[in-house]
């Protein structure tokens, strides 16, 4: 028994109907009920350790300045000059000594990992986190400690000739929370020979080199407030000129061994999100754009360097990134974007729908059209109209041969 050709298209249309009003996004998307009518926003998740080690940060620098003398507070303010903001030698680092009259001391000499200094014919010197000045005159007492020199017959120079990388912790606000290396050579570059008897500059070790190596600060870092642990003592720097692009050489320099806490505001600051030399110079988005008019993302042009975008990006960015935008206007003005983020300091995932049209309309709203973090997703749907095509395609291969058959 052979079904008419009318019945045939019946089939065809009910199913291809019944099958379009599936092929949708889900109607209510895990956003933690942080997605309202007036937009989305994210929020911030403080763990128990950050809430901690910030609470014995404030208590320790409020200890020092409370019983601290006004002699002790000079002396304090002196130790910070020397500590944070003049590079002091740290393990590793390699310096040019020569002595007046004893040509066998002259040459280069390696910090040891103890933070030693070991001359010949004396006894292992501590020299970590003093400075030049003060390793000068540390070295000339011990001379004329030896009875090798007098008091005032004794001429001694060291100077820096390659500064060593260091590991420091950065905690709080930042992408990239942990223990970083700053003023590292790259693995695959063999070490440069030395060359000259003095002089070394090291751009990456200071605060700024260690926050960038952390990924950078998040959008509700409090700039007003970062502390620098150096054993005992603990000290609070503002950044906020860094942002701006100034007050670079008052950065503090860093050795092996110091803490940093990047405090949070607790709320997101959208004026922190855009590139600068302590957030992030670009972010790696996940995106997939796997519906028609393209089968794969080859074919959809969304490569490396699409999801490379820069830090700033927004949402609507990255439908642009994406290919979700152009094309036939009737078949794919109304295509949708699927956000998958998370809120900052958390690592539950929360997401967020937007048509095409929605976000070409708010462009400018930050809730509608969000700012994208370091490893979000994004992906593309397709309009009803494209949907109810492709569907209507498929049965019409499917059943179209039945159709054919049943006509002979």
């Amino acid at each position: 028994m052979f079904i008419s050709r009318t019945n045939y298209c019946l089939v065809l249309l009910v199913t291809t109907v019944l099958l379009t009003g599936c092929a949708t996004t889900p109607k209510y998307l895990d956003s933690q009920d942080q997605d309202s009518d007036q937009g989305f926003t994210r929020t911030v998740e403080l763990s128990t350790s950050y809430e901690q080690t910030l609470i014995n940060f404030k208590q320790q620098e409020n200890t020092l300045l409370v019983n601290s003398s006004a002699n002790m507070q000079r002396q304090s303010a002196s130790a910070e000059e020397s500590n944070l903001f003049l590079e002091s030698f740290v393990r590793g680092d390699i310096l040019n000594i020569s002595v007046d009259g004893l040509e066998q001391f002259d040459g280069l000499y390696q910090i040891t990992q103890q933070g030693t200094l070991e001359l010949p014919y004396t006894n292992a010197i501590q020299v970590e986190g003093l400075t030049r000045a003060a390793l000068t005159q540390k070295l000339k007492t011990e001379l004329i400690e030896l009875n090798w020199f007098y008091q005032d017959y004794i001429n001694l120079d060291v100077s820096i000739v390659r500064l060593a990388p260091v590991n420091v912790s950065v905690t709080g606000a930042v992408f990239n929370p942990g223990v970083v290396s700053i003023n590292d050579q790259p693995a695959l570059k063999s070490i440069d020979p030395i060359q000259q008897r003095s002089g070394a500059f090291a751009t990456q070790r200071n605060l700024v080199a260690a926050i960038q190596a952390a990924g950078g600060i998040r959008p509700d870092a409090d700039l007003k407030n970062v502390y620098i642990k150096r054993g005992p003592l603990i000290y609070r720097v503002a950044l906020e000129n860094i942002l701006s692009g100034n007050g670079f050489v008052n950065t503090p320099y860093l050795v092996h061994g110091d803490e940093i806490l990047v405090v949070s505001t607790d709320s997101e600051n959208s004026d922190l999100v855009r590139p600068s030399q302590i957030t992030p110079p670009g972010m790696r988005v996940l995106m997939s754009n796997l519906t028609a008019p393209a089968l794969t993302n080859a074919q959809s042009a969304i490569g490396a360097d699409a999801t490379r975008l820069p830090y700033g990006a927004s949402l609507l960015d990255s439908a642009i990134s994406a290919n979700c935008i152009g094309g036939t206007h009737s078949a794919n003005a109304s295509r949708s974007v699927v956000l998958i983020t998370r809120n900052h300091g958390s690592k539950m995932q929360l997401v967020v729908k937007r048509t095409i049209n929605e976000l070409l309309a708010n462009s400018s709203s930050e809730k509608i059209n969000p700012f994208l973090m370091p490893n979000d997703g994004v992906a593309c749907y397709d309009s009803r109209f494209t949907n109810f095509r492709d569907v209507a395609r498929g049965i019409g291969e499917l059943v179209g041969p039945f159709i054919l058959g049943g006509l002979l």
